[in-house]
Order: C-alpha cells, then structure tokens, then sequence
C-alpha cells in the first residue's frame, strides 16, 4: 500500500509538470503575439500621423469603422460624379489656412482689448486722482486769497453733478462763522470773491496769458485796493512766462509806483456826440 502511495504521487507531479509546461509555452505565444500586435499598432499610427494629426475621441472602433466606410462610399460616389478631389482638397487647405489666419487675428485682438481694458482702468484711476489733488489745491488757494481781505470761505465742488458752489463769511470781526452764499454779497464782496477764485485757478493751470476785463467796476475804493494788491502779488510771484493783462476803466496810476514790471497802457477816452431830437 505504501508502493501504490508512492506511484500515485509521482504520477501526480508529472501531470502538474506537463500543465505548467503547456502554460509556459502558451505565455510565450501569446508575448510573441502581443509583440507582434505593438508593432502593427506602431506602424499604423506612425502612417496616420503622416496624414493628419492624432484625434482624441470617445467613439468605439466599431462607429469609427463605420464612419471610415461613409466616407470611402461618398469619395467613390464622388469620383464617379466626375468631382475633382484634387480641387476638393486644395479648396479645403486653404479654406483651413484662412481660418487659422482669422483665428489667430482675432486671439491677438482679443489680447489687444484686453491690453486696452487694463490701460483705460489704469489712466481712469489717475485721472480720478489727479482732479482730487486739483480740487483740494484749488479750495486751499481760494481760502489763501480770502483771507488776504479778512474774509472766510470754502468752496464745494460736486464732480457728478458738475456743481460749483462758494460759501463766504465776510465778518471780520470773528463774531459770526456762518457762511452765506455768493449771491447775498453786495456787488464788491462778489466781484472780490469772484478775483479769489480766478487767482485760485490760475494757481493750479498753466495759461501763458491771464486776462480780466473790468472786474473793478463794482468795487469801492478799499476792495479794489486789496483786490488789486492780490492781483500784483499773484503776478509778481509767478515765474515770468506768464503774462497778465487787466482791463480797467480805473485809474492805475498809483500802482504803477509800488509794483515793478507793471506797463500801463491808457487809451484816449471815447468822442461821444450827443444828438438831440430837432
């Protein structure tokens, strides 16, 4: 009994024996086969690729099969058609090129508006910046020029809705801080406050040439002497490429002699004939 144990294991491990060998050999064939398949796959892309770029798609092999075969039928349909493939395909190169050309025109354009955006953005930021500045210079010099004739004042400046507006508070005395409007001043305070501002804006422009035309005319003898004295000054601390011309129908004679640089021009007064009614 012992014996026939025996033979039976031994006839056991030669049948594993033979089994593995079978698979082995079956590996073999099948590596040999997968080799054989890497290199037709190889070979049919490297053809592919000289044709046409490689297209990345989700449809199975079978559709695209299918969809080759469509395509052959209507290039047979077509050739029996008397259709030239040769023009086809010179046609549809050069409808190809022209729309990489206007794809890549309108890619530059759309970078170019881009570009543009952030440049607006950027010259709008400074500009909203640069008019603050302005505006806060601007009331600064105004409230300077007030206070030349003991007089107080601010000035409101309303950008959206493209408002001025001048409070003044001409007690100087100090008793009263309240501000009152422009157009409840007498005649001299407003034209007084109306050369404050003008001095105002000449501080913060660059104009060559400073004119005003009879702005004394409503003045009495003090305003005009403090509105005039702020105008010499204002002329005298400005660098010399700038040139200002008052017109006056006033005597000018006395500022002549405390202001240096100062020519006066006098004109001839107007012939007026009185016609009377025969």
């Amino acid at each position: 009994e012992g014996q026939r144990n025996s033979t039976k294991r031994h006839d056991i491990l030669e049948m594993v024996k033979k089994k593995k060998k079978a698979l082995m050999d079956e590996k073999k064939k099948l590596d040999r086969e997968k080799k054989d398949k890497e290199s037709e796959i190889g070979q049919a892309q490297s053809m592919a690729a000289q044709r046409c770029e490689r297209v990345n798609s989700r449809r199975s092999a079978k559709d695209l099969e299918q969809h080759i075969q469509n395509m052959e039928r209507r290039i047979q349909q077509g050739t029996r058609s008397n259709v030239n493939v040769e023009d086809i395909s010179r046609r549809y190169h050069e409808a190809k090129t022209k729309y990489e050309d206007i794809k890549d025109s309108v890619s530059k354009m759309k970078s170019f508006s881009k570009q543009l955006e952030k440049t607006l953005t950027a010259r709008q930021e400074r500009y909203f910046k640069f008019r603050k500045e302005i505006c806060i210079r601007l009331k600064y010099f105004f409230v300077m020029n007030l206070s030349q004739r003991g007089y107080t004042g601010k000035l409101d400046v309303d950008h959206e809705k493209r408002h001025l507006s001048m409070q003044l508070n001409v007690d100087t005395s100090g008793a009263s801080t309240d501000t009152h409007d422009v157009r409840t001043l007498s005649g001299g305070e407003r034209s007084f406050s109306t050369v404050c501002f003008i001095c105002s804006l000449w501080n913060i422009m660059e104009s060559p040439f400073r004119c005003l035309d009879e702005f004394d005319v409503f003045m009495d003898l003090y305003n005009r002497r403090i509105t005039m004295n702020l105008l010499m000054e204002h002329a005298s601390q400005t660098p010399r490429q700038r040139q200002y011309i008052l017109f006056t129908p006033q005597d000018m004679s006395t500022f002549s002699k405390k202001f240096k640089n100062i020519k006066i021009l006098q004109l001839a007064a107007p012939e007026r004939q009185e016609i009377y009614a025969s």
